[in-house]
């Protein structure tokens, strides 16, 4: 997935919050909080498979209310 600004992939996410201190969040941890709500800085959605819909400004703020 393009990032157009607005939205990231569950990778670029994961890079994201890595690069700034929470070491120990990965791809899947990202992929299975979010299908059960425990992350809000997207919606997953279930279709054929699970899509991912993550965005910049809520990871963002995510990471600045526990940094």
């Amino acid at each position: 997935m393009k990032n157009d600004g607005k939205m990231l992939s569950v990778e670029q996410a994961t890079e994201r919050i890595r690069a700034a201190g929470f070491t120990s969040i990965n791809a899947a941890r990202i992929r299975e909080g979010m299908k059960q709500g425990v992350y809000p800085f997207g919606e997953a959605i279930k279709m054929h498979e699970w899509v991912f819909n993550i965005y910049t400004v809520l990871v963002d703020k995510w990471i600045d209310e526990r940094s």
